[in-house]
């Protein structure tokens, strides 16, 4: 039996061409998702193809191992060495929440998670970057609402992953930043925002 908020959601044209795509036995488009079952305490949001439910990016991201490479600095006993990770940062991600679940990623007050994070990803440049021997360093090709989404999941981990007086920065150029500002607003609260630094720069014209 659909819910009041599902009747009062769905028009009537809808429900039609749902209702003939059953009897015919056809998959329902996965856009018409949100019509179906719209987001509830949702202001506004970003919505764009292949946009994922928050859960399930949590739950369907494995979690990798973090093997110890180098440290750095002066050790806290065995709880907590300061790192350098290689890897897939979305699967890094995961491992640093399961980490905080267990007890075991905890500042020095003993408060559970991170407190603060600054990330600064790819511009969607359309570009590839290399190294000082011109060893491939990274690929910016990612575009579109693809690219928004694969920044989207990392927020979704890092939301898990901040204390509640936690605070995230996020660095981004002018192609970008305004479809991620409202993606940061559907995660953490409108609410919730501070500021917007803006860095100029200035080209030599002689």
């Amino acid at each position: 039996m659909p819910s009041a908020k599902y009747e009062k959601t769905m028009n009537d044209e809808l429900r039609q061409r749902i209702i003939e795509r059953l009897r015919r036995g056809e998959d329902l488009p996965r856009e018409w998702a949100r019509d179906i079952f719209p987001p509830e305490k949702v202001e506004y949001e970003l919505v764009y193809y292949g946009k994922e439910r928050e859960g399930d990016i949590l739950a369907n991201t494995m979690a990798v191992p973090l093997q110890e490479v180098r440290t750095f600095g002066k050790t806290n006993g065995d709880a907590w060495r300061n790192m350098l990770i290689l890897g897939d940062n979305l699967q890094v991600l995961k491992r640093l929440v399961e980490m905080k679940r267990e007890g075991r990623l905890c500042n020095a007050d003993g408060t559970p998670g991170v407190r603060l994070v600054y990330i600064d990803p790819p511009f969607a440049t359309r570009q590839e970057f290399s190294g000082k021997q011109d060893e491939k360093a990274y690929s910016d090709k990612i575009l579109g609402a693809r690219f928004i989404e694969f920044l989207r999941r990392r927020l979704v981990m890092l939301q898990e992953l901040l204390t509640d007086d936690g605070s995230i920065y996020l660095h981004l150029d002018t192609k970008k930043s305004h479809y991620m500002k409202v993606i940061l607003d559907e995660l953490f609260g409108e609410a919730n925002f501070r500021n917007e630094i803006i860095c100029w720069t200035l080209a030599n014209k002689t």
